[in-house]
């Protein structure tokens, strides 16, 4: 096989490098196949399923579950006080809370293995007043949800099907979009 090489000269390659340059490229596959084998697997929850139900202390130790929000628009969040997009967020969603908690809509933070002290101070902080429940084994998080980056966001109909999944964080507008498109949903 002749092949041109940076300085324009050609040469003759040698039976060992193409061997070596196949034996890379079909190893590559072969890995890249084993990681996304099944990927469904490792996929979350998707739009138009059932959002999972779960059971989780909210910071006063009371345990909260996602039925017993049905009949309401949810917008259930993943977040950490060490994410810094989570903190940027905060403040956005606390907005769109105080403006529609009153009309069927809750936004449900779901703090990823904290404490409580550490997810109460760090609201405090920021003054978050919406409802919060601890994932403190994470179990939610990775196992039901399978969350990657967070902060991420589901946006919840009234009959629990997730209407809108969204990662990174969300301007109050963005949110309030979404909101509202699900509110005047029937």
């Amino acid at each position: 096989m002749i092949q041109r090489i940076g300085g324009g000269k050609w040469y003759q390659a040698k039976p060992v490098g193409q061997l070596l340059f196949l034996f890379c490229y079909w190893q590559s596959w072969i890995i890249f196949a084993l990681i996304n084998f099944n990927k469904s697997d490792k996929m979350g929850p998707q739009v138009g399923q059932a959002a999972p139900d779960f059971s989780l202390p909210d910071l006063v130790g009371n345990q909260l579950s996602l039925t017993d929000l049905r009949g309401k628009v949810i917008l259930l969040n993943f977040w950490g006080s060490w994410c810094d997009p989570c903190k940027k967020e905060m403040p956005d969603l606390e907005q769109v809370y105080q403006a529609y908690k009153d009309k069927g809509v809750v936004v449900l933070g779901v703090n990823i293995g904290e404490s409580k002290v550490t997810a109460k101070g760090f609201m405090d902080r920021l003054g978050i007043t919406f409802p919060t429940v601890l994932d403190a084994d994470r179990d939610v998080t990775l196992n039901k949800y399978k969350i990657g980056p967070i902060p991420t966001s589901f946006f919840i109909d009234r009959k629990g099907v997730i209407q809108h999944v969204y990662t990174g964080p969300m301007s109050a507008g963005y949110i309030e979009n979404q909101i509202q498109t699900l509110l005047s949903q029937q």
